[in-house]
């Protein structure tokens, strides 16, 4: 809980105050004569400054109260409402917690502490909050809205719906609900609830704009999946107004979402569509593939570079914000426990720059490698990178003349299947001693699997087994890498030492890559001096 405390005046002041609106307002001078008791007429007087619109007040009347009773769980709950419609959300909280000291059950207390804290983006507190005031009265139907809407804040859409449920059951509001259930069902693939819901809505709150759109999609979504697909697209206009969207645009969200959700035969399908309009899409091609079960040895580098090229402006905002992902600040961390002096850090993969801060650490200079051109241009203004290179990662290892003191590879590993000699050719340009640090996404059985994502999840066996001879584990820990579909993907990070005595099998095999991948070696250097 937040350790923001409130002190009440002293009895001196309290006292001073009681005269002072005794002789200012008639109405509290009849509520003294009147009342049971001083508190109870400072609380009447509070809630006749409320209604007038003097919150402050009321605020200072309550505060005298509480000097005199200050047990009154009534006034500590009135406070903080008062001090919440002020905009001092941490005192209002404050007052919640003093309540709950007096009466640690009251779960009407809870359900206040519990959307405070929410409103102050304390999301642990206020998901423990709302449970310890359902665990007292299972019936409060605020308090299943406001968890709904907790859960579907934090992209955990079948718990959403179970508390937006209740909401319902227990008299929530029910506009506000239905929308919220039709969001949370959207989000877990539950297309055609999602419709219903949103319709649901429409009756209380007419759907527009952003709710408009998800309406349609919903329903057209679910359309599709039932296998009318030609006729989801005839309708689809009509469902959306105003709002309709490029068919295409359509399409390509449905092909992520059903490929998402485990949707392949539907997946393909919408995929063959847009790939017959154009024939030339190398993502389309590749994701096709992938949701079809055809096997790869890599991501194709057209594939990544049309990929990334697309997203490159919003990639950080649904990567970071939406998603979840936390990789490289993760494995800076392990390598900081590591206790390393690095002069020099190699990021490959390094995308739009996410791991330029965590890294930044270290004082080291920094050089990234990435094949998309508009990634690395958003890189570059992060002003991080000494220098910014536009290269394939295999191609750039095997031709480099230099040496680093770390491999940084968050969320590489997963644009290839083999790996044995991407990690040959990492060891070629490291030091012993220095450290390579990289994720992958785990899979469920064999050496590595091609995901209907079109990222690769590699066993940890197989991993280790790839390391084995160029490196020894330092450290390793379990992570959820990113939301996906909803849920956590699930992963292992990785920091590895260079051993020794390198390995000769490895070295005459980096050896002739080096020789092979000079034809194909990517020249574009974007050099981004530190200011």
């Amino acid at each position: 809980m937040n350790s923001t405390t409130l002190a009440l005046p002293d009895t001196q002041h309290a006292a001073d105050q009681i005269n002072r609106w005794t002789r200012e307002y008639a109405a509290f001078a009849l509520l003294i004569e009147q009342a049971d008791s001083a508190s109870s007429a400072l609380q009447q007087f509070a809630a006749i400054s409320r209604m007038h619109g003097q919150n402050d007040i009321a605020i200072e009347a309550l505060l005298a109260a509480l000097v005199l009773m200050p047990t009154d769980i009534v006034a500590w709950r009135e406070l903080a409402s008062d001090y919440q419609l002020s905009g001092r959300d941490e005192l209002a909280e404050a007052c919640a917690r003093r309540a709950l000291a007096i009466d640690p059950d009251h779960a009407t207390t809870w359900l206040q502490y519990a959307s405070l804290a929410y409103r102050l983006q304390r999301i642990d507190d206020a998901e423990a909050a709302y449970l310890r005031a359902l665990s007292g009265d299972a019936t409060l139907g605020d308090a299943h809205l406001g968890l709904g809407v907790l859960y579907l804040g934090s992209r955990r859409p079948e718990h959403a719906i179970t508390h937006l449920q209740h909401a319902l059951s227990w008299g929530g509001i029910e506009g506000v609900t239905h929308l919220c259930l039709g969001q949370a069902f959207y989000m877990a693939g539950r297309f055609g609830e999602s419709a219903d819901a949103l319709a649901m809505a429409n009756r209380f709150v007419p759907l527009e704009g952003v709710t408009l759109r998800l309406y349609a999609r919903a329903r057209t979504f679910a359309s599709m999946l039932e296998g009318d697909i030609q006729g989801a697209i005839v309708r689809y206009p009509t469902l959306a107004g105003p709002e309709t969207e490029p068919l295409d645009e359509v399409l390509r969200t449905a092909f992520a979402l059903f490929s998402a959700y485990g949707m392949h035969e539907a997946a393909a399908t919408v995929g063959r569509m847009r790939l017959e309009s154009q024939p030339d899409d190398p993502v389309q091609r590749y994701l096709l593939d992938a949701v079809g079960g055809q096997t790869h040895d890599r991501a194709p580098a057209s594939y990544v570079e049309a990929h990334f090229d697309e997203f490159a402006e919003g990639f950080d905002s649904k990567l970071v914000d939406v998603l979840g992902y936390k990789v490289p600040q993760q494995l800076a961390d392990m390598i900081a426990s590591c206790q390393p002096t690095l002069a020099t850090i190699l990021d490959l993969g390094c995308g739009t720059g996410l791991a330029a801060e965590p890294l930044g650490r270290f004082g080291a200079r920094l050089t990234g490698i990435d094949l998309s051109e508009k990634m690395l241009a958003v890189a570059a203004r992060r002003n991080a990178y000494h220098d910014l290179i536009k290269a394939d990662v295999m191609s750039y290892l095997a031709d480099s003349p230099r040496s680093f003191d770390l491999v940084f590879a968050a969320d590489l590993l997963i644009y290839l299947g083999r790996l044995d000699e991407l990690i040959g050719l990492i060891a070629q340009v490291l030091p012993a001693g220095g450290l390579f640090a990289a994720s992958i996404e785990r899979a469920g059985h064999g050496d590595f699997t091609l995901l209907s994502s079109g990222r690769f999840a590699h066993s940890e066996t197989y991993f280790e087994a790839c390391a084995a001879k160029p490196f020894e584990i330092v450290r390793k820990e379990n992570s959820e890498l990113r939301l996906e579909a909803g849920r956590p993907a699930l992963g292992t990070l990785y920091v590895l030492r260079r051993r020794d005595r390198p390995n000769t099998e490895s070295d005459q095999l980096t050896t002739t890559t080096s020789s092979a991948s000079r034809q194909r070696r990517t020249n574009d250097l974007f050099t981004a001096p530190r200011s």
